[in-house]
């Protein structure tokens, strides 16, 4: 089934749905104002889950797409929509965790995340993955490994676009990032709602206190979107 329960050639009769976020939403709309990041280039996806961000740069004009993701299951149904979006292209999806799941020589034009950063031990998310969302109890359990291996996979001239919490530290991340030889900035940030389930289990844990947002009876979470351009790849590890 697709993601509206629509069977596809993947053939997964009760496959979980997976659904783009409001954080995929906006590397979407920035893919879309810059799509000279794509045009013939190599890409990374980390984490593709729906498959929005591969599909996205395939679409809009990528020479080739590494998707992972740590779910079986999403990986079935992220391959059946890039075979339909661009049934020519050059696409390999890699099951596995973060850098793992790709070889260790491997090297990207761009590379796209929308990784798990919610401040959480744990998470009850009706028929989402175990792992949907959730980044330990503050929030940096999947952001740091991906920091630590970003810089060596990237090419001269490369680049990343993610999307992180602000509660979680954002000036810690925006560092680490200088400290590896990257120049990174803040290209654009948003407010995403809380729900009742995800507000119950917010850790207590909080790096910046400002990220998290009460207005009008309701919650949110100041979500940045990181761009981050590759000075000395290779050089420096974090």
């Amino acid at each position: 089934m697709d993601d509206l329960g629509v069977m596809t050639r993947a053939g997964i009769a009760e496959a979980r749905p997976f659904w783009p976020s409001d954080y995929s939403g906006l590397i979407v709309r920035h893919l879309m104002r810059h799509p000279g990041l794509l045009h013939g280039r190599q890409v990374l996806d980390l984490g593709t889950g729906s498959g929005i961000l591969a599909g996205t740069a395939l679409q809009l004009g990528a020479a080739g797409v590494v998707a992972t993701d740590l779910d079986h299951d999403a990986l079935h149904l992220a391959d059946d929509r890039l075979a339909r979006i661009a049934p020519e292209a050059s696409v390999q999806l890699c099951q596995g965790a973060m850098w793992e799941a790709v070889a260790s020589d491997a090297r990207f034009d761009l590379v796209l995340a929308n990784l798990p950063n919610f401040p959480a031990r744990q998470l009850e998310s009706g028929t989402r993955a175990a792992f949907w969302s959730v980044g330990g109890a503050d929030g940096r359990k999947v952001l740091d490994p991906f920091l630590l291996g970003l810089p060596r996979r990237l090419r001269q001239g490369a680049s990343a676009v993610f999307t992180q919490n602000r509660c979680v530290g954002l000036r810690m991340t925006l560092e680490r990032l200088a400290a590896a030889g990257c120049a990174a900035r803040v290209e654009e940030t948003a407010l995403v709602p809380v729900g009742p389930d995800k507000i119950t289990a917010l850790s207590r844990v909080n790096h910046e206190p400002e990220g998290v947002i009460e207005m009008a009876g309701f919650v949110f979470l100041e979500v940045a979107l990181i761009v981050v351009e590759s000075e000395e790849p290779g050089s420096r590890s974090i």
